[in-house]
């Protein structure tokens, strides 16, 4: 987390694109902090064949912060979302 707060604009907006380009084509594990200060593990995914159509729950919209991930949890079967800057470990498969 701390290396992620320490790297510059640039190499963020890379991670971020690296990790959403993994997410796209195979199924990956994300550990990260939660808000609440648990340790929280996730597998998850945003390969088209894999993930329902997104249906927001409201017809409110908001800008997307690009510091969110949301990606389909493989575990819920539901969406949800992390932040980059929580981020602790990241695991798939090559």
């Amino acid at each position: 987390m701390e290396w992620y707060k320490g790297t510059s604009d640039t190499e963020r907006e890379i991670f971020r694109d690296w990790v959403r380009d993994v997410l796209r084509k195979q199924e990956v594990t994300i550990s990260f902090l939660k808000k609440d200060g648990e340790l929280r593990e996730m597998r998850c995914t945003l390969q088209e064949e894999v993930v329902p159509v997104f249906v927001p729950a409201t017809d409110r919209t908001r800008a997307p912060n690009p510091e969110v991930c949301p990606v389909y949890d493989l575990d819920k079967l539901e969406w949800r979302s992390f932040r980059f800057d929580a981020v602790t470990k990241i695991s798939f498969t090559i």
